[in-house]
């Protein structure tokens, strides 16, 4: 049981911090921050890695290779995409959490 409440403490922490982490990565971008493009990539990645959000994960992940390239086209190209996964892990995780009671 404990292990099931800690694991609903870091999806809630996931969910809840996770918008305000993708607003800072854009404006890193805006900003033409390409050394902040990539950490803050990095983070949501590891993040998304900690719930098991693959498909965040994976995005994340490019976006953060293009930051290190200074490749700010493609890391600019990864954020809707990102937008739109993010929104889909965290349909599925208050779908699932619903389910559960």
């Amino acid at each position: 049981m404990a292990d099931e409440s800690l694991a609903g403490v870091i999806v809630a922490g996931f969910l809840g911090d996770i918008p305000a982490q993708i607003e800072k990565l854009e404006r890193f971008l805006q900003h033409h921050g390409m050394e902040g493009v990539e950490r803050q990539a990095h983070s949501i990645k590891g993040a998304a890695a900690n719930v098991g959000g693959e498909a965040v994960r994976e995005i994340a992940l490019k976006i953060e290779a293009a930051g290190r390239v200074a490749d700010a086209a493609a890391a600019e190209a990864g954020m809707d995409e990102l937008r739109r996964r993010f929104a889909a892990l965290a349909e599925a995780i208050r779908f699932d959490a619903g389910r559960r009671g």
